[in-house]
């Protein structure tokens, strides 16, 4: 049987730290990649990105373009990469066998494209708004594809799945970002990330129909499938 090595491209300007990085990862499966900048577009699965102090951060759209694990300085740092989209970040000090982890982590959860068995039925979820297919990512809402990031899909698919309950702020983040984000400030994340989610499927996101907000609840997305 054929195994596909997950596409890793790891950006750090340290010569010894990227060799040692670049070695643990392609230890654990990864095929290793090295580039001066986050890549544009999806090339890759995973990036793992050094932000050094007063250095330049990737911006919101790369990050929403390629699942990254940012290696940061300190908490502030953190606060500022969960903020703009990061999958994952950790402190500069940490060793390379932690951020091995981070990055399988992040594939785990992430359903890379490839890991779906191309022989299974498609797991699509269909009402008089929405079709969506959870294997190959896609979206339309009335007709038209809507083009959701990553995350906003992986958002949408769990509440889809969960359709018609409330589920709590810290219920979603510990699905949709794999644990409660620390570093940074969660609710705040979560409610951009539903704006955004919103802007996408709502006819009016001012007044939302399908993802709605139960106030000091949650979320609550609304099946139609009547």
């Amino acid at each position: 049987m054929m195994i596909t090595r997950r596409k890793l491209v790891l950006v750090t300007p340290a010569r010894d730290r990227r060799i040692a990085l670049a070695r643990a990862l392609t230890a654990a499966g990864f095929d290793v990649q090295r580039a001066a900048a986050v890549p544009a577009t999806a090339t890759a699965d995973v990036a793992v990105v050094r932000v050094p102090s007063g250095g330049a951060w990737p911006t919101a759209e790369q990050l929403a373009e390629i699942r990254t694990v940012l290696i940061v300085d300190n908490a502030d740092a953190m606060r500022q990469g969960f903020d703009l989209g990061a999958e994952d970040c950790v402190l500069a000090d940490a060793h390379a066998d932690e951020i091995v982890a981070r990055c399988e982590a992040v594939a785990r959860r992430t359903d890379l494209p490839g890991s779906v068995d191309a022989t299974e039925e498609p797991a699509i979820y269909v009402d008089r708004r929405l079709w969506v297919n959870f294997n190959s990512r896609q979206v339309w809402v009335n007709g038209r594809a809507a083009h959701l990031t990553p995350r906003e899909f992986r958002l949408l698919a769990f509440l889809i799945e969960h359709h018609d309950a409330t589920l709590g702020h810290d219920q979603i983040l510990e699905a949709v970002w794999g644990r409660l984000i620390q570093a940074g400030r969660p609710t705040e994340v979560l409610k951009q990330y539903v704006w955004r989610l919103r802007q996408k499927i709502e006819t009016d996101p001012n007044q939302p129909e399908i993802v709605v907000t139960d106030p000091g609840a949650g979320y609550r997305f609304i099946s139609r499938q009547d």
